[in-house]
């Protein structure tokens, strides 16, 4: 790998998951990689989160990305 990989961000798996087909839909390369493994997951019950990866030359419009489509008009169980 010839490029420098840059954290994102860290979502619960099935936001990162989202997050990595749009950026993949915007021919953004992005890799992932679990905070937490499998174990202490099942262990504690706690939902599994993923850490997304974007090239360090793609992470300006990946942030852009990110900020759009975790919008608060998007995430209606965050409302206050």
């Amino acid at each position: 790998m010839d490029h420098e990989y840059v954290c994102l961000t860290e979502k619960e798996e099935m936001w990162a998951r989202m997050l990595m087909q749009v950026l993949e839909d915007n021919e953004i390369p992005c890799s992932a990689l679990p905070v937490h493994g499998a174990g202490m997951v099942v262990k504690t019950g706690m939902q599994e989160s993923l850490r997304v990866f974007v090239p360090e030359r793609c992470l300006a419009e990946a942030t852009e990305l990110l900020q759009a489509l975790f919008s608060a008009e998007l995430l209606p169980d965050e409302e206050e």
